[in-house]
């Protein structure tokens, strides 16, 4: 018996040794490509969910925490004289900007590419930091 068969011989012996471990570990990964697999069709069926969640939140969070640091009345449009165009309630911007983001969660909600509206919901985020920067500093 030469080097070649007393290995094959051996290399026959691991491989019959190993079969049981071997459909095991074959069998465990089918299935666990199949959890992955089922878990990751649902979460891309519900990721209109999942990012109208985030932002609904997102949209609360900053409403809140503009909401103390605004002045009573707030100035929209600011004209090149340092004045405002038009002044509202603090709570009417605030809930105005909140509008917008409801909007744009109620379209993503409604359409099959939710991306586009929630990405000019997370712009709509924008607008009580804007509010508050134009009228706590005034040009």
């Amino acid at each position: 018996m030469n080097a070649f068969a007393w290995i094959e011989d051996k290399w026959r012996l691991l491989c019959e040794k190993t079969e049981p471990a071997r459909n095991f570990m074959r069998k465990f990964w089918r299935e666990m490509k199949h959890v992955l697999h089922v878990t990751w069709t649902y979460i891309y069926r519900l990721r209109s969910v999942f990012l109208a969640i985030v932002l609904g939140l997102a949209a609360v969070w900053v409403m809140l925490w503009c909401s103390p640091r605004l002045p009573d009345s707030v100035g929209i449009h600011l004209l090149s004289n340092g004045e405002f165009f038009l002044l509202v309630p603090k709570q009417i911007a605030l809930l105005g900007s909140l509008a917008v983001t409801a909007t744009c969660i109620l379209l993503m909600l409604c359409t099959k590419k939710p991306l586009y509206p929630w990405l000019v919901g997370v712009f709509s985020l924008v607008l009580p930091f804007f509010f508050l920067l134009t009228n706590l500093y005034p040009c």
